[in-house]
């Protein structure tokens, strides 16, 4: 019974995105400890149904800049925020100062359905590559915009969580 139990585990957390950054990861690309707690309103790995809202919550232990990206199941990313300037403190994606057309800042959930990855991506100064994180990308790709993309600030760090669009 435990075993079975065990195998059930395992093949569980085999199809949840890997979300996050390894130690390694963080040491070669010079990371610091400046992102806390970034996560969807439902907590990671959430579900939402197609066209619900969405908001990102996260601190900051000091000022700078955020760049949010996406990378969706089928590999599509799409850089949702960049360069938002705020001081150090808790936030929430989107700002409330953003404002649609219909006068509300939201994302909404869009196909495809399953999970996605979404890299909350902090710099100390702006950042002006906007080349990177367009179209599909595989895992290692994405990896290497990100590291690109954090290449040219002195202080940098990342934050990584998912959620799930269910029908």
């Amino acid at each position: 019974m435990r075993s079975a139990l065990l195998a059930l585990v395992l093949l569980l957390s085999a199809c949840a995105p890997q979300a996050g950054i390894s130690e390694n990861q963080r040491r070669e690309w010079g990371l610091q400890p400046i992102i806390g707690g970034f996560a969807p309103d439902r907590g990671e790995g959430g579900k939402y149904r197609l066209r619900e809202r969405v908001f990102f919550s996260f601190t900051l232990s000091q000022p700078g800049y955020v760049t949010l990206v996406t990378m969706d199941s089928d590999g599509t990313t799409v850089v949702l925020e960049r360069n938002v300037q705020l001081p150090a403190g808790r936030h929430t994606l989107p700002l409330a100062t953003d404002r649609n057309a219909q006068g509300q800042a939201t994302y909404l959930v869009v196909p495809p359905l399953g999970p996605s990855r979404f890299r909350l991506l902090y710099t100390d100064t702006p950042t002006t590559n906007r080349e990177l994180f367009r179209g599909k990308l595989s895992n290692e790709a994405f990896n290497r915009h990100t590291q690109a993309y954090l290449s040219a600030a002195q202080v940098r760090d990342v934050a990584e969580t998912w959620m799930e669009a269910v029908p």
